[in-house]
């Protein structure tokens, strides 16, 4: 919906050419100003300041080991000032030594020589190093401090254009590269020791055992499965003894911020949603029921898309009562005709706005019993035979909320229907301390 284009009929001729051409023409605009804001932002990382050499940023939290310096640079054409940012170390004193010193450890006395990640993380909270987003740190931001284009920015070279909108990497190829961009923390042998050991190293990722994929056969991990205590989302995670689903605090803090976890047993948490689920399928087996229920929520869902108001017809009969006062008013020979006017404007305004509210210009979709049914059908059948990522499609369609209770060994299931909301707990018979190999 544009705010600042005519309103047009989408239902004409004339409308159709027109909304087309309002698409382009703002679609056109937005890529053009993409255009020139990444013209700007190569041109500016390869820009050096005069005075420290040192080339500009475009913005964004400093590299850890290091902070932004504020430059003001000349004024513009009305006078406000240019203000260029550069990265300068980051000299604030941790335990005895500036923080850029504790990051170069971490990097050449540590990961240079096989240091896991979780090692380096524990050494971040023995010397009580502020993290970087949160009061704990985390084993995956050091993984990411460790990739090539952070090493680089470690070697000091500027890396620009390295992700997608999507997160995804571009080619080497596409990357801005700029030398000598800001103070080095370590050499550029030193960034290539690291990667060496990286990817000698026989121990396992960080990550491997916990599922995140789109196709993971978890189906309660990507956020619908949390941890009470802490808030954290519960991660799959495979050992001998079978498939468990764990706290993201133990993997990745050590339990830091959350206290000793439990192994949830896959079979057994997921075997009780699917009752569930089982359960709620049962309510369709009355096509007049289930039709009317969600018949219900359509309509309640229309409403609110089209902005319609149940209430309103009840308000205009109340303006249009006042506007029939005040036309009795002016024959009744009411003197100050100008403020009855200009009253009668504003009801008047008020009483179209009402009628839009009320009065319904098309009907809210409504399905019939036939695709009730078909679609209990379908979803049986999904949760039978689809994909992983097919099944947590149903699977988060109907349950509104998961969460794990440590302290009882309890898993709470929130199922989602409009009436009425179903809730199941899961025992802990099967749970197991999280402690061995986290």
């Amino acid at each position: 919906m544009s705010l600042n284009d005519p309103e047009v009929d989408p239902e004409t001729v004339a409308g159709v050419y027109m909304e087309a051409i309002t698409f382009a023409k703002n679609e056109a605009y937005s890529r053009e100003v993409a255009f020139h804001t990444r013209k700007g932002c190569r041109a500016n990382v390869r820009t050096r300041d005069t005075e420290t050499g040192w080339c500009y940023k475009n913005g964004g939290q400093p590299l850890f080991g290091y902070k932004s310096e504020q430059l003001i640079r000349g004024e513009e054409k009305r006078g406000r000032p240019i203000i260029k940012s550069i990265w300068v170390l980051d000299d604030t004193v941790i335990a005895g030594h500036p923080l850029h010193e504790w990051v170069r450890h971490c990097l050449v006395e540590m990961a240079a020589n096989g240091a896991s990640l979780d090692d380096i993380r524990d050494l971040c909270h023995q010397k009580a190093i502020p993290a970087r987003r949160g009061k704990f740190w985390s084993t995956s931001t050091w993984y990411s401090l460790l990739q090539p284009p952070a090493l680089m920015k470690y070697c000091g070279h500027e890396v620009w254009n390295v992700h997608r909108k999507n997160g995804s990497v571009r080619p080497v190829s596409e990357w801005i590269i700029v030398e000598d961009a800001h103070p080095p923390i370590i050499s550029a042998e030193e960034a290539k020791a690291i990667a060496d050991a990286r990817s000698r190293q026989s121990r396992k990722r960080f990550d491997t055992g916990y599922g995140r994929s789109r196709t993971s056969p978890y189906l309660l991990s990507g956020g619908l499965f949390r941890c009470e205590r802490c808030g954290s989302n519960m991660l799959g995670h495979y050992t001998s003894s079978g498939r468990y689903y764990v706290c993201g605090s133990m993997p990745h803090r050590r339990g830091m911020g959350c206290g000793p976890g439990v192994f949830v047993p896959k079979e057994q948490v997921e075997a009780e949603v699917a009752a569930g689920l089982k359960k709620l399928m049962g309510t369709c087996a009355d096509p007049k029921g289930r039709t009317r229920q969600v018949n219900r929520e359509l309509k309640r869902i229309w409403e609110q898309s089209h902005g319609y108001d149940p209430h309103a017809a009840e308000r205009l009969r109340a303006t249009e009562r006042k506007i029939e006062n005040i036309w009795e008013a002016i024959e009744d020979g009411l003197v100050d005709t100008s403020r009855a006017n200009g009253r009668l404007e504003i009801l008047g305004k008020e009483r179209e706005e009402l009628l839009g509210a009320a009065v319904a210009t098309d009907k809210p979709p409504q399905i019939d019993q036939e695709t009730a049914l078909a679609y209990r059908r379908q979803t049986e059948k999904v949760l039978a035979q689809g994909s992983p990522a097919e099944r947590k499609q149903i699977v988060r369609t109907w349950v509104a909320d998961m969460k794990l209770a440590p302290e009882r060994l309890e898993v709470e299931v929130t199922y989602r229907i409009p009436e009425p909301i179903v809730n199941s707990v899961v025992a802990g018979a099967g749970f197991e301390p999280a402690t061995s190999g986290l």
